[in-house]
C-alpha cells in the first residue's frame, strides 16, 4: 500500500494538469490587445488550390467578435475572429472563420515589430482539408 500511495499522488496531479489545458474563449477587448484593428496587407498560400495571393485585410471591433473583411484578386470575403486562450501556459491564439463554403478557418500567432504593428502568422484549412495553408498579416501605420 506504500508502494501505491506515491503513484496515486502523481495520477492526481496529471489530471489536474489535464483538466486545466482546455481553450477558453476571451471578449472583445478594445484595450487588450490594444491596437489591433485596423488595416493589414496580406499574403498567403490558398489551402485548396496551393497557389499564392496578396490583399487586403480589415480587422474591427464587434460586439462578441473581431469583424473581418478580407480582399484578394477582386474577391472580398467576411468573417469573424476571436481570441482564445489554451493550456496551462495560457497561451493566446487567434482564431478566424470566413463565411465561405466550405468555410476558411485560421489559427494565426500574434506578434508585434519594433513600431508596435501587429503582425500575424497563421495556419489556414478549407472544410475537411488537411493540407493547409498559410496566410501572414502586416499591419499598416
Amino acid at each position: 500500500m506504500k508502494r501505491l500511495l506515491p503513484l496515486m499522488v502523481m495520477l492526481g496531479v496529471s489530471g489536474g494538469v489535464r483538466a486545466a489545458s482546455v481553450c477558453e474563449r476571451l471578449p472583445v477587448d478594445p484595450e487588450f490587445p490594444a491596437g489591433l484593428s485596423g488595416s493589414y496587407e496580406i499574403v498567403g498560400k490558398d489551402p485548396a488550390k496551393g497557389t499564392v495571393y496578396t490583399g487586403t485585410l480589415t480587422l474591427d471591433y464587434g460586439k462578441d467578435s473581431y469583424v473581418l473583411s478580407r480582399g484578394t484578386d477582386g474577391q472580398t470575403l467576411h468573417g469573424v475572429a476571436w481570441i482564445q486562450r489554451c493550456g496551462v501556459d495560457k497561451i493566446r491564439t487567434l482564431l478566424v472563420r470566413y463565411d465561405t463554403q466550405p468555410a476558411i478557418e485560421m489559427a494565426c500567432a500574434l506578434q508585434t515589430d519594433g513600431d508596435n504593428y501587429y503582425r500575424a502568422t497563421c495556419r489556414t484549412r478549407q472544410g475537411g482539408d488537411q493540407s493547409g495553408g498559410l496566410e501572414a498579416w502586416f499591419q499598416k501605420p
